[in-house]
């Protein structure tokens, strides 16, 4: 049995050097939250941001790219709430106030921030497993793992809860403000705010059903651990489902409705709710927007629009650091001439791929152009074909040239490069 977290570091296969502890402990109170234990729980965006915005320029966070992260429920208390795979976005000042101070992040000076994603390994031991913080390190908050001894507390529940299922799930969502408003002899409908879910009464099998916008969060709920997602993730259809989309198909006669439907077991309720919540909002400039929304309150075209452009914007900057700022085809390095291009369109893609940054090359806008109608491609090595479409004359005009492979693919971008293969015009 394990001793240490680096034990099981290494029993998933991490090496504790390759992994940087975040102990969040700051005995100030916030502005709204009294600890910052209390603001994972009740404002798990908010949280994220936290966590993800860092002082520019440390080493630590910057090489260290998967994050172990710890929060302080009580002062001597030390409970791991995740891994988290952690990859430098931009350094700027960042727009928003702190979400738990209040204040400028960095007090209006550029910070670095990170996007972060949960990891599958350990997510099973997240709220649920402590440590014991040695007490000479009490204010640290940032060390490598490898330096750190961090023995497993004696006493604690790590064993996995049965799956919720029925009246127990109802009850249990009850528990944390979900109140049922709709109920059929198959279904349970309920909501918290903006929120809503079902309930499949009458079967074991994935009864919680989400919004079907969902699907795209498929890997970070596999990732929270005790979350049982059908692979690969599809939808459920049922015509009972009121508050969620239409399904419709040539081989139904009638109109459906369509969710997304998963099995959760007690211990994950909490954590899978947050994530829920997290994801049915995205930041703007502007504050907060819905991107999920039900039947009976749609989204407004301003919340439809400030998410296309808060999503776009945060996809080109990750193709700008991704490509290092220039197009791979030419070289040309003048940003305003650059075109976060997606490899698989806009139009086909879920919303998932749309924000994938392996679904993108950044582009000189001609080379754009040409990319945009298929009129060029790249094989899976970054070999450029042209299109016999296009003269010798304007090849050369155009600055095509036989040879050019460009660098940097990852495999990630290989099965949006076939797709966009398929459409290429030899």
């Amino acid at each position: 049995m394990a001793e240490q977290f680096n034990d099981l570091l290494e029993a998933v296969g991490i090496r504790p050097a390759e992994v940087c502890i975040i102990r969040h402990h700051t005995p100030k109170p916030g502005q709204d939250y009294a600890t910052l234990h209390d603001l994972w729980l009740g404002d798990p965006a908010g949280f994220t941001r936290y966590q993800a915005t860092q002082k520019a320029a440390q080493p630590i966070f910057r090489t260290r790219k998967i994050w172990a992260a710890f929060v302080c429920p009580a002062p001597d208390e030390t409970m791991f709430i995740g891994l988290f795979d952690a990859d430098l976005l931009a350094t700027r000042k960042a727009d928003w106030l702190c979400d738990y101070r209040g204040d400028a992040p960095g007090k209006g000076e550029p910070v670095d921030i990170f996007t972060t994603k949960p990891r599958r390994e350990l997510a099973a031991y997240a709220g649920v497993l402590r440590v014991d913080w040695p007490p000479e390190n009490r204010r640290s908050w940032a060390r490598k793992a490898e330096g750190m001894t961090l023995p497993i507390s004696a006493s604690q529940p790590v064993e996995a809860a049965e799956p919720l299922v029925g009246d127990a799930l109802v009850v249990a969502l009850a528990g944390l403000g979900f109140r049922a408003t709709a109920t059929t002899k198959k279904l349970v409908q309920l909501r918290r705010g903006a929120l809503i879910v079902y309930v499949k009464r009458e079967t074991e099998t994935r009864p919680l059903v989400l919004h079907p916008h969902f699907l795209d969060f498929a890997d970070s709920l596999r990732a929270l651990g005790g979350v049982e997602v059908p692979d690969p993730a599809r939808t459920y259809v049922n015509s009972n489902l009121r508050q969620f989309p239409a399904y419709l198909a040539d081989h139904r006669r009638t109109e459906g409705r369509h969710g997304f439907a998963v099995g959760v077991k007690a211990n994950r309720l909490g954590a899978l709710v947050a994530l829920l919540e997290m994801g049915a909002t995205i930041e703007t400039p502007d504050g907060a927007v819905r991107v999920v929304a039900p039947e009976d309150d749609p989204l407004t075209e301003r919340e439809r629009l400030a998410a296309a452009r808060v999503g776009q914007g945060a996809f080109r900057d990750a193709l700008l650091i991704y490509w290092n700022g220039a197009c791979p085809v030419v070289g040309v390095d003048h940003t305003a001439l650059l075109r976060a291009s997606h490899i698989k369109a806009w139009s086909a893609s879920t919303n998932k791929e749309r924000r994938d940054p392996y679904n993108g090359i950044l582009l000189c806008s001609h080379i754009d152009a040409l990319f945009d109608r298929h009129l060029i491609t790249f094989e899976d090595d970054g070999r450029m074909r042209i299109s016999s479409a296009i003269t010798a004359q304007n090849r050369e005009r155009l600055g095509l040239l036989d040879d050019v492979r460009i660098e940097s693919l990852d495999p990630r971008h290989a099965p949006y490069l076939a797709h966009h293969r398929r459409q290429f015009q030899p």
